[in-house]
């Protein structure tokens, strides 16, 4: 297959995309834990100029390898350090993903599958909203995906008895870079990608052992560009304690988002809206496409279940770590379409009323929002038995009805839709297109009138406070949650803030104390962390010291006569302990 690129449809494209995804990137702060946990490490990576360890709070942190990081350096040079550099790269890759998956489909598919593709991943509610975040998922799925086609690429040449060693490199080079991202999984993805496919082939083994010794060979030399020099500069123990890290979220909730086996499957129905209804409806096969495009269905098929349920396995279940099934999901919606389109399948009505009453719930639930937090909070209160909650509900912020906008966007849409099936029976694509639109209109309009709403009631004016402590020398210390926010915003500096606490390192663990700190197992870290606390609320200090808490979990923080309270908002408490002269 000639992978063919339609100059004109692109740029519409390009142009349709920047304008949905790149305005208002900058509108409210970085979300703890994930967006300002990355957008933190590249911070630290520039203030250190250490960019070959992804660090936080100028320790090592082991979760992600560096691309994605590095990528919000490069950002980070050209925006400065802020909310708009550490969502660029997305927004960038969202519209790759779309360019890339239009012309991939134009060169596969006949028909419209391609157009359809492009407005399904648009007019769905998490795949859109993505692109606009600071999370790596977007940049790692777009690699892996790229990987998947040269797999598909290779199973065609094999049915046609052609090497297909290319498609093997070029899938190495791929999977390679989004390890890079993002970790082994990638890896691991492909590989249950493959078996999964030899299995629906009734085992045809569709490569040779000289494939997989490419295939892997490639990513071994691709990933090196990270792991070696890291290697050889600072010794193995970084790289050890990385990939002991990446097995233990699969094994363990180390992330400390534990939930039930069926999360996944319940986070993509509801967040993909409409499209997972969509192809759910359309799951049958068009016979009238030929061997190649109902291969690459099987594909798709086969990465959104290995995603789906290795995701439901995995201990920790976070709603993006399923983000790879969007792209397939996305597919099948699209195909589906041109299925009902083509009455290759008969669209029935009693589909377009289950997508109307799921958009009614949403749309409905968008709509009331600003009268309910006008009038109606006081009610809602009283059953709210989480203090922390209460006060998030209460914090100062204006809602006003025309923030209902969003939902009444989409209430339209659905409305529109329902019109033309009946007006333009025979035309459905006029029903698809507005209920796709008026979705990504929905989450356009929401990430500009609700999210900052949202934000103004959990986090916003804990992070204000933080930045009105970056030029301060002083420590800040978080008790009873975790949080990345104060070292982004307060941008605290290296060493510079620990060289006390390195002090009680040496105390405890000899001259080499930072080092020797650094191999400690979790549990040591652990005490050393508590042994630290203590000296902050009960040692003789150097400086000012800030301890941030949840109302409803102040560990004793109010009881300590050395502290006094100095702020208190929307549900957080900040008590400061002065130096004693």
């Amino acid at each position: 297959m000639k992978f063919h690129i339609h100059p004109f449809s692109s740029l519409v494209i390009v142009f349709l995309s920047c304008l949905l995804f790149i305005p208002n990137l900058g509108l409210v702060h970085l979300f703890d834990w994930d967006e300002i946990n990355f957008a933190e490490s590249a911070r630290e990576m520039i203030v250190s100029e250490n960019y070959s360890q992804v660090q936080i709070n100028f320790n090592p942190f082991w979760e992600k390898p560096p691309l994605f990081i590095w990528m919000q350096v490069v950002s980070m040079k050209i925006f400065g350090i802020n909310e708009f550099a550490a969502r660029f790269p997305n927004a960038v890759f969202g519209v790759l993903t779309l360019v890339y998956i239009f012309n991939f489909a134009k060169s596969v598919f006949k028909g419209h599958i391609a157009n359809w593709w492009v407005l399904a991943y648009l007019g769905a509610i998490t795949p859109h909203f993505y692109f606009k975040t600071g999370l790596i998922d977007p940049v790692f799925n777009f690699f892996i995906f790229i990987s998947v086609v040269q797999i598909y690429e290779a199973f065609k040449k094999y049915s046609l008895n052609l090497n297909s060693n290319i498609n093997f490199f070029k899938a190495g080079v791929f999977t390679g870079v989004a390890i890079l991202c993002k970790g082994p999984v990638a890896l691991l993805i492909i590989l249950l990608l493959i078996f999964s496919i030899v299995v629906s082939k009734r085992m045809v083994w569709f490569f040779s052992i000289g494939n997989v010794l490419l295939y892997g060979f490639t990513i071994l030399i691709v990933t090196s560009v990270w792991f070696l020099p890291e290697t050889i500069a600072n010794g193995p123990y970084f790289l050890i304690e990385f990939v002991k890290y990446q097995i233990g979220l699969f094994s363990q909730n180390i992330a400390g988002h534990q939930q039930p086996f069926y999360y996944h499957f319940l986070v993509i129905l509801i967040g993909c809206f409409p499209i997972s209804l969509i192809a759910i409806f359309g799951y049958k096969k068009n016979q009238n496409y030929i061997y190649n495009e109902n291969l690459f269905r099987l594909f798709m098929l086969c990465l959104f279940w290995v995603v789906l349920i290795l995701f439901s396995i995995v201990k920790t279940k976070i709603v993006h770590y399923s983000s790879l099934c969007w792209l397939p999901l996305s597919f099948l919606a699209a195909y589906s379409i041109e299925n009902f389109s083509n009455k290759n399948q008969k669209f029935k009505f009693i589909y377009l009323v289950v997508i109307v009453l799921f958009g009614l719930l949403i749309s409905s639930a968008v709509i009331a929002l600003p009268y309910i937090m006008n009038n109606k909070l006081g009610e809602i209160i009283k059953n709210v038995k989480d203090d922390f909650a209460v006060q998030n509900l209460l914090a100062h912020v204006s809602w006003r009805y025309l923030d209902a906008l969003p939902g009444f966007v989409l209430l339209f849409g659905l409305i529109g839709a329902v019109v033309f099936y009946f007006v333009k029976k025979d035309k459905l694509k006029y029903t698809f297109g507005f209920i796709l639109i008026s979705v990504a209109l929905f989450v356009n309009l929401s990430s500009f009138m609700l999210v900052p709403k949202v934000e103004a009631h959990t986090q916003k004016n804990i992070v204000e406070f933080y930045k009105t402590l970056k030029n301060q020398d002083c420590y800040i210390q978080n008790v009873g949650y975790k949080t990345y926010a104060h070292y982004f915003y307060a941008e605290v500096k290296p060493l510079k803030m620990m060289d006390r606490l390195n002090l009680i390192r040496q105390k405890f663990y000899g001259d080499n104390n930072v080092k020797y700190y650094l191999e400690l197992d979790e549990n040591a870290r652990m005490q050393l962390d508590n042994i630290e606390k203590d000296w902050l609320l009960n040692g003789l200090i150097d400086k000012t010291v800030y301890f941030v808490a949840k109302i409803n979990n102040q560990q004793n923080l109010d009881k300590n006569p050395s502290l006094e309270m100095f702020y208190y908002k929307d549900g957080f408490v900040v008590y400061k302990r002065k130096v004693k002269k």
